[in-house]
């Protein structure tokens, strides 16, 4: 069998995730998650390497206290700030949180040691700084401790994004900074002050621009900077908006209020005959809605950025600064770092043309997650997208971005294409799918318009197309309430489990998390020449009845270069068993009859390979007395009429216990695993269940589990000319 590149097998989507067959006997349940919101109370850096030994001191690790609760950061984590990934040392260093430029007031240094982020951090900050930590409880084998071991810090922030809006009341020039939600135009604002002065009306804000993207250069700590590569200042359509760098009459080129055969740049006036009038504003105001020419022709330019004027209604999220970082906290003493705004412009481009800008404002995948034996999940592949567009004639692609362990060589994967044309809002395309072949998961995605990119726009950034890291992912979440919580499944995060690739591109390259925040630490990436060898997952551990057919689930992760891989299965320890379907990812056995008091424990060997190289893991299955067998007599499912693949499925199956009860689960052919519960019990002879539903996918293949121990799966052919499918 060859699988293709930079896949996970076996996906499932929206689904409920069962264990191999029921438990005869106790286990250890599985290392619990934790999720963890709060303010950062300490942080520190393992500069002895008693956590972990990085490749470079920029890998190193740590720890983090939230909520009272103190979690070792592994080796090799990457953090996801608002529009910045930083490792954790990285946070340490003083140099990474430098102020840049002309910013407003002053910023005290970080102390030695110190990240200017947590509550023991002298001098603390101002005000409180928030993270979100996910991670597994793992024993530690040496101790018996319980070691709360992090995988995912996403994102680090203060207050929840700490989010504003209102209307910009004033702009001060100079300092590219203005007011929002104060008096307009107000009497009382300065121009020889920065921000207008203290007695200016509003909120005082400035974006947080180390680069001078959207205006002067000015960050008070470049860690929480806008998205210099991918602008995160932007009208609500997507195309970038600025701060002119000089006060009007001036003309900034790059954030141009002048121009054109109107004189009015990049923000036209209401009552220009080019566009339509806007009633609910005054003639001469700065228009907030209108499609630009195509470029090379008069002005508004699509190739330059818009500019922010007095009126416009901003969304904004930041950081919270003191002017004077010993005085109060007061609003006459503190102004927001903006690192993300969306101005309430609703600017398109000329149709068909370039450049089309695109913008995103919200993402979330799920994770998939294979089962955990004996425990019922529910795991998704969900995905959901939002975003904008300046082109809405014109779909776009929303693409994963895989990385190469151990080059970082970057591959996009297309997960789906949107139309922005079929929404009810111009220039917004909305993803929502409750499953999909979405997997792996991945850092970071991008968003194509079919319209076509155009590098090196707007003052240095790519129209057409944004990439953003993801903050949101859907782990699978326990069915039942009161079972063993499950672990978070990090082992089906690439970028955790194998690394990505040289840091900054040039860097050290960063691997797999260490120590591994799970109870088995899964294959990491074996670099060789050209490529990365095969990651090979043959599954947990699981515990069966003799009797009972056993399904192994395989999974297997390929450089997004090779040519294919082929599969193989081995039987290396315990009583022989015949592998059916051995060179797939899900071979099947049927486990052996073992005697009452006794167990067996069969061992099984996947490997892998391709072209870079063999990878290879083991499971073991743990076979315990049976004590009762459970067959499937009869099951068929018969299409409905005008049904779309949709029939009744009927099934009939026995115990040699009658005492027993049977429940009965169909694996359907998209994908699902569909629960059909207790059966019917029928009196003639005891034992016998059945099921019978309507309205059911096509079925792949049937288990039925009985509550002593046995099981009994049925694997279903094609559809007969009378519309039926029957397993056996």
């Amino acid at each position: 069998m060859r699988v293709r590149p930079t896949r996970f097998a076996g996906i499932l989507g929206g689904v409920l995730l069962w264990g191999s067959a029921a438990l005869a006997q106790t286990q250890a349940p599985p290392s619990p998650q934790f999720d963890v919101l709060g303010f950062i109370q300490a942080a520190t850096l393992d500069t002895t390497h008693s956590i972990c030994t990085p490749t470079d001191p920029a890998l190193a690790g740590g720890t983090v206290t939230v909520n009272g609760i103190t979690m070792i950061v592994p080796c090799n984590t990457i953090l996801q700030m608002p529009a910045a990934t930083l490792t954790w040392a990285q946070l340490f260093d003083s140099a990474s949180s430098a102020p840049v430029g002309s910013v407003i007031g002053t910023v005290p240094a970080a102390g030695s040691g110190q990240t200017r982020l947590a509550l023991t951090d002298g001098p603390a900050p101002f005000p409180s700084f928030e993270v979100h930590v996910q991670g597994n409880v793992v024993t530690d084998p040496a101790g018996g401790a319980a070691r709360y071991i992090v995988g995912l810090i996403v994102p680090v922030t203060q207050q929840g994004l700490n989010a504003s809006s209102g209307i910009v009341n004033y702009i001060d020039y100079p300092t590219g900074a203005f007011r929002v939600g104060g008096k307009l135009n107000d009497a009382n604002c300065s121009a020889t002050a920065p921000g207008g002065g203290p007695g200016c009306s509003g909120a005082l804000v400035q974006i947080n621009d180390p680069v001078g993207r959207w205006g002067a250069t000015h960050s008070p700590d470049p860690r929480f900077s806008a998205d210099t590569t991918n602008s995160t200042v932007v009208a609500a359509t997507g195309i970038p908006v600025c701060i002119p760098r000089v006060a009007p009459p001036g003309n900034d080129p790059l954030c141009p209020l002048f121009g054109g055969s109107q004189n009015t740049g990049n923000r036209p006036r209401n009552g220009d005959p080019r566009f339509p009038v806007d009633a609910f504003l005054a003639t001469g105001a700065p228009l907030r809605g209108f499609t630009m020419p195509a470029p090379g022709g008069d002005f508004p330019d699509p190739r330059q950025q818009v500019p922010i004027q007095v009126g416009d209604q901003v969304n904004y999220a930041g950081t919270l600064f003191k002017i004077d970082p010993s005085g109060p906290g007061d609003k006459t003493n503190t102004y927001i770092s903006a690192h993300t705004l969306v101005d309430n412009l609703g600017i398109f481009t000329a149709p068909g043309t370039t450049p089309a800008y695109v913008y995103v404002e919200s993402f979330l995948i799920g994770t998939d997650g294979a089962p955990v034996a004996g425990l019922l999940q529910e795991a998704t592949t969900r995905l959901t997208v939002v975003g904008t567009t300046t082109d809405p004639t014109r779909q776009v692609g929303i693409y994963a971005k895989d990385v190469n362990p151990c080059t970082g060589a970057e591959t996009l994967r297309l997960l789906v294409f949107e139309d922005p044309a079929i929404q009810p809002v111009k220039g917004r395309f909305v993803h929502r799918d409750l499953g999909g072949n979405y997997m792996p998961p991945t850092r970071e995605y991008e968003v194509l318009s079919l319209a076509g990119t155009t590098p090196n726009v707007a003052n240095g950034f790519t129209a057409g197309a944004f990439s953003l890291p993801n903050f949101e992912f859907v782990f699978p979440e326990n069915h039942n309430f009161g079972d063993p919580l499950l672990p978070f499944n990090f082992q089906d995060l690439p970028f955790l489990a194998q690394g990505s690739g040289p840091l900054s591109g040039s860097g050290p390259v960063v691997g797999q998390l260490d120590p591994w925040p799970g109870s088995i630490v899964p294959a990491k990436a074996s670099c060789a020449s050209g490529g990365t060898a095969p990651i090979a997952a043959a599954g947990s551990d699981i515990t069966v009845a003799g009797g009972t057919n056993v399904t192994l689930h395989g999974q297997v992760t390929l450089d997004p270069n090779s040519t294919g891989a082929t599969i193989s299965w081995t039987q290396t320890g315990g009583p022989g068993d015949a592998l059916a379907n051995p060179t797939t990812l899900t071979p099947s056995f049927t486990a052996p009859i073992v005697n009452p008091g006794t167990s067996a424990v069969l061992t099984f060997l996947l490997t892998v390979t391709d072209q870079f190289g063999t990878g290879t893991s083991t499971t073991n299955v743990t076979v315990t007395p049976t004590t009762d067998i459970v067959a499937i007599t009869a099951a068929t499912w018969k299409l409905l009429a005008g049904g779309k693949r949709q029939g009744k499925l009927s099934v009939t199956a026995t115990s040699s216990d009658p005492t027993a009860s049977l429940t009965l689960v169909e694996f359907a052919e998209d994908f699902t695993n569909i629960p059909l519960g207790t059966g019917t019990q029928t009196g003639n002879p005891p034992g016998t269940y059945t099921w019978s539903q309507s309205g059911l996918q096509a079925p792949s293949t049937l288990t039925v589990t009985s509550s002593k121990g046995g099981s009994a799966t049925a694997t279903c052919g094609f559809l007969d000319a009378n519309g039926i499918i029957t397993c056996q």
